[in-house]
């Protein structure tokens, strides 16, 4: 007989996993737990996560707490859960419902525990030009991912890869492991390892992600693009990217700099080409992206091509 699973999560990918999760049939998914519709747009239309969303397409029970508390618990509890497997949920559950199902809480992390624990896993790792991740499956308890790990992949993290491209290779990887780890779980015959304390590692939260936290001073970006030193051409390539595709980041151009004075643009791409940093794509608020080249033609720099 399958397991009851109950699945915690929110953004995009965590419904692709969730997805993934139905369509192996290891387990009876019996309901989602998820944030409540956001107000998104010009117009803040209130929208339902991209989970929820995956979950009406299954008929599957949707469950919006504001707040995690018994009274929401007694609800989930009629499910008559067996195990909760949390992917990216946006809020701390309590020990009252880590106790809930008969089985275990269990949660997949964007990073290798113990380093980068935290929301903002996938950002930090390319900023701070590391050359891999990968995705941690754990039990879970009262400490921000601190729980046992029970298995991990480790996904490469190439020169060209923005948040986006690496989202996108880690959530392979979650569906691997849990197509490995699943039935392991559900018979309740897995290994796990206590986390390294001392290899811990935190990220800043979320609330620190902001237009004005993704931008970079024009002085910075134009020595990037003209100098030889290594280290600032990798570090600003790597910033670069950990801050793409949101908030996006941005750059303004200093009055007597160009055509149009304090001209703020998006910087979309960037590579890294025999030792130079290339910017590639840009974007004017309200106009479409453009090549780096086109920019410079209609918007010339002195001492930039």
């Amino acid at each position: 007989m399958l397991k009851n699973l109950v699945y915690f999560g929110s953004p995009d990918f965590s419904a692709q996993i969730l997805e993934s999760i139905i369509g192996m049939k290891m387990v009876n998914v019996v309901g989602v737990v998820t944030t409540p519709d956001m107000p998104l747009g010009r117009k803040q239309i209130l929208t339902p996560s991209s989970v929820s969303l995956t979950a009406q397409k299954h008929d599957l029970p949707i469950y919006k707490p504001a707040k995690l508390d018994d009274t929401n618990l007694t609800h989930v509890k009629l499910l008559k859960p067996d195990i909760f497997m949390v992917v990216s949920y946006g809020k701390i559950i309590p020990l009252t419902w880590i106790n809930a199902p008969t089985i275990g809480i269990y949660n997949v992390h964007f990073s290798l525990l113990p380093g980068y624990r935290g929301a903002l896993c996938i950002s930090e790792a390319i900023k701070n030009q590391d050359t891999n991740t990968g995705v941690t499956l754990m039990e879970m308890d009262e400490q921000l991912d601190h729980g046992p790990i029970i298995s991990q992949i480790s996904v490469a993290i190439d020169l060209e890869d923005n948040v986006a491209t690496l989202t996108t290779k880690l959530t392979q990887a979650a569906k691997e492991i849990l197509r490995q780890k699943l039935p392991e779980i559900c018979a309740q015959n897995y290994s796990k390892t206590v986390q390294d304390e001392s290899l811990a590692t935190f990220t800043p939260s979320h609330r620190t992600v902001s237009r004005e936290s993704a931008f970079i001073p024009w002085e910075i970006l134009s020595q990037a693009l003209s100098t030889n030193n290594q280290e600032l051409i990798t570090k600003t390539h790597a910033l670069i990217r950990s801050l793409n595709p949101e908030p996006g980041a941005w750059t303004c151009l200093p009055a007597g700099t160009a055509k149009i004075d304090n001209l703020e643009i998006k910087i979309i791409k960037t590579s890294l080409l025999s030792g130079k940093l290339i910017v590639n794509t840009v974007q004017i608020s309200g106009k479409n992206p453009i090549s780096w080249k086109q920019f410079l033609s209609g918007h010339p720099i002195s001492g930039l091509k």
